[in-house]
């Protein structure tokens, strides 16, 4: 069985991260809530590829251009382009790993699997790495298409709904008590106010998706500890699951191209807290981010 283990690093990257975020939360901002455009969530405009978890967060919440549509040096520069000179490069995260035998010697993965299949232990030692992109509005001489967005509030609307609709073995929703939203995981019910109780239909889609990122968490589900298991209000696995409902619903709100800006409650006690717990653990923001990238998966049926 292979053991993971994590080596400490000279430039500690998970707290370079979180000590971004948490100077946007003391400057009043609710990082997690979605501000982005409706160009949606960040992608590479060489690839196609659209990032996920901590990435496609982070490329959204940092971005300082209109399209969040990013490329390496590498790629512009294959492409027949160049980067602008005092441009401004945002990280994309990943882990490499290596392993070792018994004997602490360096083996690759494909022994480490033989190693394993036949009763042997052997350990896995993961280290988090990142390269660097440019966004597209700092990259010159290379056309990047863009898709023409010319969205309706109905048509983001039967976006959201696309979504809920597609949500296999869902929870029940309901509409029993008016005055809250909350998902009851006895019972495996999502309740919710009505549509008209709320004061756009954005308001009332990303309360939803906040929810419906809470059902995943179920035992019939994911099984994340932060729903089996009860916790106290304000409590590290309590805090947890909320980020990880708020970034959910903040990836579904790129997902559908909803915008939340209007719809930010940045009180007081409700940032302090968060400060708190991401003070605490400077790798809460990368796990909340993975398990909140799961949830988002689950409910597309990806």
């Amino acid at each position: 069985m292979t053991k993971r283990t994590q080596r400490t690093q000279k430039v500690d990257i998970y707290q370079e991260l979180t000590d971004r975020i948490i100077r946007k939360i003391e400057a009043g901002v609710k990082p997690w809530q979605p501000t982005w455009s409706r160009y949606g969530l960040a992608r590479n405009a060489a690839t196609g590829h659209i990032y996920s978890g901590v990435n496609a967060f982070i490329l959204n919440l940092f971005c300082e251009h209109p399209i969040p549509y990013y490329m390496s040096f590498k790629q512009a520069k294959a492409m027949g382009g160049n980067i602008k000179k005092g441009a401004k490069a945002e990280r994309v995260y990943f882990y490499k790993s290596y392993y070792k035998d018994e004997s602490g010697k360096n083996i690759n993965a494909e022994q480490a699997q033989a190693i394993n299949e036949m009763g042997g232990e052997t350990q896995r030692i993961a280290f988090l790495k990142f390269y660097h992109v440019f966004n597209i509005a700092d990259v010159e001489g290379v056309e990047v298409e863009t898709p023409e967005i010319t969205l309706t509030p109905h048509e983001r609307i039967a976006a959201c709904e696309a979504v809920v609709d597609g949500y296999q073995n869902a929870p029940v929703l309901v509409h029993e008590n008016a005055d809250q939203a909350y998902y009851a995981p006895s019972s495996d019910k999502l309740n919710m106010p009505q549509l008209e109780q709320f004061k756009t239909p954005e308001a009332y889609y990303l309360t939803l998706f906040h929810e419906m990122t809470h059902s995943t968490g179920h035992e019939s589900r994911l099984n994340r500890e932060g729903i089996t298991k009860p916790a106290k209000f304000k409590s590290e696995r309590y805090s947890r699951e909320e980020l990880i409902a708020e970034m959910g619903a903040a990836f579904l709100a790129g997902h559908t191209g909803i915008d939340g800006d209007d719809e930010i409650d940045n009180s007081a006690a409700y940032l302090e807290g968060w400060l708190k717990v991401l003070k605490e653990d400077n790798k809460l923001i990368f796990k909340a981010a993975a398990d909140a990238q799961k949830a988002v998966d689950h409910i597309l049926g990806k």
